[in-house]
């Protein structure tokens, strides 16, 4: 039941974590950044889908009600469940781990989104690249 308590717990964290890191995508740090977005969007789009269905499931088939008390303390069915810090850090990455190229593994949904017309790529002969 932990395990299922964690996944539950880790899953909004995993996509609010792809939200704040999408919004890092600086145009002038990234130069190509199309593909990134495109990959964080598939992301969010797939652990948003599976986590209303393990909702679903937590709820109907396990009669869970998980609350939030305080900064990694949850109250689950009356019961008092603590999670570190690093254990919910690490949740969260096994989660967005497994829908990159774990089992959930997705696909990623491109989109034509033009590149800057500015953006030049670096020359693979440049001395600057050696």
């Amino acid at each position: 039941m932990n395990d299922l308590v964690l996944k539950y717990i880790c899953m909004p964290l995993a996509i609010n974590t792809l939200k704040h890191n999408e919004k890092l995508y600086n145009h002038d740090k990234f130069k190509i950044v199309p593909p990134y977005l495109d990959l964080h969007e598939s992301l969010i789009n797939a652990i948003e889908k599976d986590f209303y269905e393990l909702k679903r499931e937590v709820v109907q088939d396990h009669h869970l009600n998980i609350r939030k008390q305080s900064a990694g303390k949850y109250l689950v069915n009356g019961k008092n469940m603590e999670f570190t810090s690093e254990e919910l850090r690490e949740g969260t990455k096994k989660v967005i781990q497994s829908y990159m190229y774990g089992e959930n593994m997705i696909e990623i949904e491109h989109k034509d989104i033009p590149l800057d017309t500015n953006y030049i790529p670096p020359d693979v002969d440049s001395e600057d690249n050696i």
